[in-house]
């Protein structure tokens, strides 16, 4: 159960991040 929290929480995070990196790439062009 704490590793599926875990691992939730890091998608969550990644995505986040992504998202994030994505925009900034964009915003760039």
């Amino acid at each position: 159960m704490f590793t599926k929290i875990t691992t939730t929480i890091f998608s969550g995070l990644a995505v986040a991040y992504f998202t994030h990196w994505l925009s900034k790439r964009n915003n760039k062009n």
